[in-house]
């Protein structure tokens, strides 16, 4: 395929027409116009323009061969995008959903005979929130995979329009999943602090409620923003990100497989079900802290 069809394609995927294209280039729409018919060239510091202007190299504007088809390739990566969004953020939600039952049956216990009883109940609610977020992981895992495969880069198929206005979704996300975590923590703060509960652990529930909506909704506004970060997309899908990707990814399920094991030893051992439970947050600290040391930044 030819310079001339790669770029008529291009600015299709980016819905810019040839008078933007100029404009951005500093030429005439004519030149623009011979580029795309062959019956001109531009030069090598255009060329390079180009690159930058639609995020690609200079091997794949001369000689590769970008796809028109940009409406199949688009709804196909934003369904799969959308779907890892949705499932990812309702995945979590279970989970930390099942750790506020559990939270709130110890808080409700009457003394510490039953106190033991709705602890096994909340591991079970627990476990059942785990056995319900796991296919949804595995479904939206395997299905963005394939796409990747298939695609292991694609051209930015977002325009610039489109990008400032998921940034500005983005920011509302954050602030609104921000400001969730922390009126829990205020509530629990206030509730602590007039003693309303006396010793129950009813207050952290409370505030777990208030971090499983919060964190869901965090979770989801950076799956949607990883959307529309085309960038991103293609380092993230490089042979060597993969390879560091795969040993966090291993890494990490050993952590929180340790940190499960150590939650039930020490409940059930020691009784201490309204402390355990920091585990999962220090396993999540560490498994954050284990990407940044490993995960170096792909090659472009």
């Amino acid at each position: 395929m030819s310079l001339s069809d790669n770029l008529q394609n291009l600015r299709k995927i980016k819905n810019m027409s040839q008078e933007e294209l100029a404009e951005k280039l500093n030429v005439s729409r004519q030149a623009v116009s011979k580029w795309e018919s062959g019956n001109g060239y531009p030069e090598t510091e255009k060329i390079i323009s180009i690159c930058e202007i639609f995020d690609c190299s200079m091997d794949e504007l001369v000689k590769g061969k970008i796809t028109a088809d940009i409406k199949s390739e688009k709804n196909e990566y934003a369904e799969v995008m959308d779907k890892e969004a949705k499932y990812t953020s309702i995945g979590i939600f279970a989970i930390l959903l099942g750790v506020s039952f559990m939270l709130t049956l110890l808080g409700l216990a009457p003394n510490e005979q039953a106190e033991d009883k709705f602890a096994l109940i909340g591991v079970v609610l627990i476990l059942i929130g785990v056995v319900f977020a796991v296919p949804l992981f595995i479904i939206s895992g395997q299905k963005l995979e394939n796409f990747k495969n298939k695609n292991q880069k694609i051209a930015n198929i977002y325009s610039e329009e489109e990008t400032e206005k998921q940034k500005e979704k983005y920011t509302k996300f954050v602030a609104g999943g921000v400001g969730i975590v922390l009126l829990g923590v205020t509530i629990m703060m206030l509730l602590i602090g007039l003693n309303v509960f006396g010793d129950s652990v009813l207050p952290v529930a409370i505030l777990m409620y208030f971090v499983t909506i919060g964190v869901s909704i965090l979770v989801y506004a950076d799956k949607k923003k990883a959307k529309y970060d085309i960038e991103r997309y293609n380092k993230e899908n490089s042979e060597e990100y993969k390879k560091t990707n795969d040993l966090v990814g291993k890494i990490c399920g050993v952590i929180m497989l340790v940190a499960t094991i150590v939650f039930l030893i020490w409940g059930f051992a020691f009784n201490s079900w309204n402390i355990n439970w920091i585990v999962f947050p220090i396993g999540g600290m560490l498994c954050g802290i284990t990407g940044v040391i490993l995960q170096k930044e792909p090659k472009r």
